[in-house]
């Protein structure tokens, strides 16, 4: 082959690589022309796993992730922000992915800010409970519960009237968690009410015995309700007035084959009433 023809072959080649960088070159600057989409510049804190009421935030639980536009007045945009001094909680349950508010949480010594949960001008009162008068401890944050006091009175008789209807349960114990699915038998039960019945529970607890009756889901119903008495739940006779003794049964004394005591001649007859037990004098004039 002649020297002249392998010049001009290699020219060819050369300018077919040359017309390749060329095309190359062309499509990148025009791809570079086409306007990019701005990467956003605020970012705001979310959670990164579900929260309970009461957890401490952690940098572990939170994220930052993109938010377009300007940042909600009352959110985080820095997990730093976020979690404060170490101490803030969360105040209800926040769902994974969930931006993370101010009013959703608080700080301060780890204490929970419980007075947050309380509706305008409304209390809260903790009342004494057992098994047998928190509803077997069954009772739970958020539940509805009707307030009842049980007395009994000089006379022997004993009667329960209602306090409070549809009370809103806030804590159970110590506990203020709305997702407890277990039963727990506790001393105590914290409830929202207004302060005239705030007034009548507190003087309730003084007075007799108080039980919590726990309402259906959703039953916020209000209903007039007569004060229930022992004579009632004995189906007995209630005493006219001055006669105590008349819906009691006779004593040991007065019972069949007990002596009755003689009159005495000008004498007054003068009756005793111990309980269920009647006596029966005979003073002289």
């Amino acid at each position: 082959m002649r020297r002249s023809s392998i010049f001009l072959l290699l020219g060819a080649v050369l300018l077919g690589l040359l017309a390749v960088l060329a095309a190359r070159m062309v499509m990148t600057k025009g791809q570079s022309g086409t306007p990019q989409a701005e990467a956003p510049k605020t970012y705001v804190v979310v959670a990164s796993k579900p929260l309970k009421f009461g957890d401490k935030l952690t940098p572990d639980m939170l994220k930052t992730q993109p938010w377009p536009g300007a940042l909600p007045a009352d959110a985080y945009g820095k997990t730093q922000d976020a979690v404060g001094d170490g101490n803030r909680t969360a105040l209800r349950e926040i769902k994974e992915g969930e931006v993370i508010l101010a009013t959703a949480v608080t700080g301060g010594a780890g204490r929970l800010a419980s007075s947050t949960l309380l509706g305008p001008e409304m209390r809260a009162v903790s009342v004494p409970v057992t098994e047998a008068s928190g509803a077997g401890g069954f009772l739970a944050p958020g539940d509805r519960v009707d307030v009842f006091v049980t007395r009994t009175f000089d006379e022997g008789a004993a009667y329960t009237s209602a306090v409070v209807q549809g009370a809103r349960v806030l804590a159970v114990g110590q506990s203020t968690d709305t997702s407890t699915i277990e039963p727990t038998v506790v001393k105590s039960a914290t409830i929202e009410v207004t302060p005239a019945e705030a007034q009548k529970v507190a003087l309730a607890q003084i007075v007799g015995t108080v039980h919590l009756a726990l309402r259906a889901t959703g039953d916020e119903s209000r209903v007039p309700l007569q004060t229930a008495s022992a004579f009632e739940v004995l189906n007995m006779r209630p005493p006219a007035k001055g006669e105590a003794a008349a819906a009691a049964p006779a004593g040991p004394a007065q019972g069949a084959g007990a002596p009755r005591p003689r009159p005495i001649p000008g004498g007054t007859e003068v009756r005793i009433v111990r309980g269920t037990e009647t006596s029966v004098y005979q003073v002289p004039r």
